[in-house]
């Protein structure tokens, strides 16, 4: 697709200039050795254009400087900067774009619960995350662990991944309850499920079968899941075939966890720039430029006192899930609904487990999954739930008023009796039946009208619907925190 000068990247190419895709594919290239290497950085402001020439770079510092501005690497004014940095955003606005359209997938969930649930969730996470991390988080509808454990440990790991135990191959047994697997929940889910992806506190390529699996989720779908590698610089010529195997079945965009400057090192020397042009090689290592903290979430909540400068400040939201949705272990036949919340001592890893369950066949799966869903997914508000919103939620009343505000937040009220109200609401004092009631008595507002009041608080996922921890997840204390009561 073109429009006047600029072309899409994420698709077909191969129709694209040259010189258009050199010029992006280096922009990104530089960019990510700038915010992955501090040695780069001083040699580029030193020297930027023997800095340049030093990575092979063929731009010049003024093509990369309006991206290096206050923020690291986020962008400077638009005016008058060259032509190939207009390319480089139009690339960056067009995967925003896809992101922005994994978000939305979810409305088209083929169960109406599921996709009402997931909306809800979007905007709680809105609220609780704050705008800014909440529209990084796609909320896939399922992801798949392939193996049990990572070999690679990293000490930030926000989803805690145990150590590797073993994987689960690529058998004539596996391979039918893997298509089976995907058949149930494609029923279940629809479209979106194209969306879902092959690892969580794994690493896809510690199953020497991945890729066998990743085939067969594209006959069985038509869709190449996104990978995500932190060993992808480990077996260079296993990763290229992977990325072609990928680019070849559409897959938009795939990543690298860069752990290290020297695995970054290592597969620019096995790649071009444009080989990479769609592979994100993301900054995880010490060292990285400060717009890329961690998450304090998972196993990084063990070193925040020690390595709080690589991590978001302690009153910033985190999390690293992306799931709103069903979570399975494949080694275990396990599955869990999931979906993300900001870490705390009462969820360190950052997302909320609601229901688990373990499955043998598609059957017994389609009966889990239908017994999650209605256990789970309220698409309305009943009588006897208690109303009580969210704890981040913090209200006043003012001016004939009533505010509530959280980090991504805020809504108004002007009915009567709005004291009694406010501490309803913070209390959790009443049902929703029974705030109804006390409003008709205290205040003269119809049922009806409050009722659908809380009605839309709930849509809006203010209204609190934390679960209690299940018994069988492990304790905080397991990360080297204290146990205690959620604030």
């Amino acid at each position: 697709m073109r429009d006047g000068e600029f072309y899409s990247l994420l698709g077909d190419t191969s129709g694209v200039p040259y010189d258009y895709v050199r010029d992006v594919a280096w922009t990104k290239r530089t960019l990510e050795r700038w915010l992955v290497d501090k040695t780069f950085r001083d040699r580029f402001a030193d020297d930027a254009v023997e800095a340049l020439r030093g990575i092979g770079s063929p731009l010049t510092p003024e093509q990369v400087r309006p991206f290096l501005g206050d923020k690291e690497g986020t962008g400077g004014d638009d005016r008058e900067i060259p032509l190939s940095a207009r390319r480089y955003r139009v690339f960056l606005t067009e995967k925003l774009d896809h992101r922005a359209e994994l978000r939305a997938h979810g409305q088209t969930t083929t169960d109406r619960r599921m996709a009402t649930w997931r909306a809800r969730q979007m905007k709680r996470c809105n609220g609780e995350l704050g705008a800014s991390r909440s529209q990084a988080i796609v909320h896939a509808p399922a992801a798949f662990e392939l193996s049990k454990g990572c070999t690679v440990g990293c000490w930030f790991c926000g989803v805690a991944a145990p150590k590797f135990d073993h994987t689960w191959p690529y058998t004539d047994e596996h391979a039918a309850l893997w298509r089976e697997t995907l058949r149930v929940m494609d029923a279940t889910i629809g479209e979106p499920m194209r969306d879902a992806f092959l690892y969580w506190a794994t690493d896809p390529l510690d199953n020497p079968d991945y890729e066998h699996f990743l085939t067969a989720f594209h006959e069985a779908l038509g869709q190449c899941p996104q990978t995500t590698t932190a060993i992808g610089h480990k077996d260079v010529e296993r990763t290229r075939r992977l990325l072609e195997l990928a680019r070849g079945r559409g897959s938009k965009v795939d990543r690298f966890s860069i752990i290290a400057v020297s695995a970054l090192h290592r597969i620019e020397e096995a790649f071009t720039a444009e080989e990479l042009l769609h592979v994100e090689c993301i900054p995880q290592n010490k060292g990285a430029a400060k717009s890329f903290r961690k998450s304090n979430a998972g196993r990084a909540r063990k070193f925040a006192h020690k390595r709080s400068d690589e991590l978001v400040p302690e009153d910033a939201s985190s999390t690293i899930a992306c799931v709103s949705g069903f979570l399975f272990n494949m080694v275990d036949r396990s599955v869990q609904l999931i979906t993300p919340c900001d870490a705390s001592d009462r969820w360190p890893l950052g997302y909320w487990v609601l229901d688990k369950g373990t499955f043998d066949t598609g059957a017994e799966l389609g009966e889990l999954i239908e017994t999650m869903i209605a256990k789970n997914m309220r698409t309305r508000l009943r009588l006897q739930d208690p109303v009580r919103l969210r704890p981040d939620v913090k209200v006043t009343v003012a001016d004939g008023e009533l505010r509530a505000v959280s980090r991504g937040q805020h809504l108004t009220l002007g009915q009567g009796d709005l004291d009694d109200l406010a501490e309803c609401l913070t209390r959790g004092m009443a049902s929703a039946e029974e705030l109804a009631v006390r409003r008709e008595k205290r205040a003269g507002v119809p049922l009806t009208q409050t009722l659908a009041w809380l009605n839309s608080l709930f849509d809006e996922g203010l209204l609190d619907e934390e679960p209690e921890p299940l018994a069988s997840e492990p304790a905080p204390v397991a990360l080297g925190m204290p146990t205690r009561a959620a604030s």
